[in-house]
C-alpha cells in the first residue's frame, strides 16, 4: 500500500497539517492527521504511522531546559496511562462508538461552557487531584481505544487558565508520557508491522517543518486569541468525532 503516491501525499498532508496545528496551539496533530490518513488506511494503521511524529512534536515543545511545569497534574498523568494500557487492551474486544458520542458531547458541552470564561483557579488541591486522576483514567480508556485522549483534559487545562506558554508545555508532557504506553500497547498487540514503522520514522520530517512554522504562529498571537483557538478547535473536535459515530 505505500507504494501508492496518492496513499503517500495524502498521509504526508495529513502530517503537515497536523505540525502545523500542533506547533501552533500546543496539541493536534492526531485530531488532525488521525482521519485524513483513516481515509485511505486503516485506523489502526493510521494509529501507527503517527507514533513518531507525536513523540518528536510533544518532544520539542516540552523544553526541558525551562523546568517542569506539570507536577501540578501528575495525578492525572499517572492515571491517564494506566488506561491508556486497559484501553488499548479493550480496542481488540469493544465497539466504542456510544463511549465516543458521550466524550465528543462533553468537550462541547467543556468548551461551550470555557467560551462563557469559567475557570477553575479556586478549586481546592484535594478536590482537583479527584477529579484529575477520573479525567486521566477516562481519558486513556478513550486514547487506548482511538489515540484521542487528551480533549477531555483539555478541557479541564482550558479552565485552568495557563498561561499560553505552559498551557502548551504541560500538553505536550502529557501527550508525550501517554505515547509510550499506548504506542507500546499498540506494538505488543499486533497492530503494527516494520514497515509502518520505517515510514513512521519518514514523517519526522514534515511533522517537524510544520511545526516549527507553528510555532512561529502561537508567538504572534496573544493570550485571549490562543485560548478562542483552542475552545473553537475542541469545538469542532467534538462535533467531527460526533459525526464519525453516526
Amino acid at each position: 500500500m505505500y507504494n501508492d503516491p496518492f496513499i503517500i501525499l495524502v498521509i504526508i498532508l495529513a502530517v503537515l497539517s497536523g505540525g502545523l496545528v500542533k506547533g501552533t496551539l500546543g496539541f493536534g496533530m492526531p485530531m488532525v492527521a488521525l482521519p485524513i490518513i483513516a481515509f485511505v488506511l486503516p485506523a489502526t494503521t493510521a494509529m501507527i504511522l503517527l507514533c513518531a511524529p507525536i513523540i518528536l512534536t510533544n518532544f520539542l515543545q516540552i523544553k526541558f531546559k525551562q523546568g517542569v511545569s506539570s507536577y501540578r497534574f501528575l495525578p492525572m498523568f499517572l492515571s491517564m496511562i494506566l488506561g491508556l494500557i486497559i484501553g488499548a487492551r479493550l480496542i481488540l474486544e469493544i465497539n466504542i462508538n456510544t463511549i465516543t458520542q458521550i466524550i465528543a458531547l462533553s468537550i462541547i458541552f467543556a468548551a461551550l461552557v470555557n467560551c462563557f470564561g469559567i475557570k477553575i483557579n479556586n478549586i481546592n488541591t484535594k478536590s482537583e487531584k479527584t477529579i484529575t486522576i477520573i479525567l486521566g483514567f477516562g481519558s486513556g480508556i478513550l486514547g487506548g481505544l482511538s489515540t484521542f485522549y487528551g480533549p477531555p483534559m483539555l478541557a479541564y487545562l482550558v479552565a485552568a487558565d495557563l498561561p499560553k506558554e505552559k498551557f502548551v508545555r504541560t500538553v505536550s508532557t502529557m501527550y508525550f508520557i501517554g505515547s509510550f504506553p499506548l504506542y507500546g500497547s499498540l506494538i505488543y498487540y499486533g497492530f503494527a508491522t516494520t514497515q509502518d514503522l520505517i515510514v513512521s520514522l519518514g514523517l519526522l520530517i514534515p511533522a517537524f517543518i510544520s511545526q516549527q512554522i507553528g510555532t512561529k504562529i502561537r508567538d504572534k498571537i496573544n493570550q485571549k486569541q490562543f485560548r478562542i483557538c483552542i475552545l473553537a478547535t475542541l469545538i469542532i473536535l467534538g462535533v467531527s468525532l460526533l459525526i464519525k459515530t453516526l
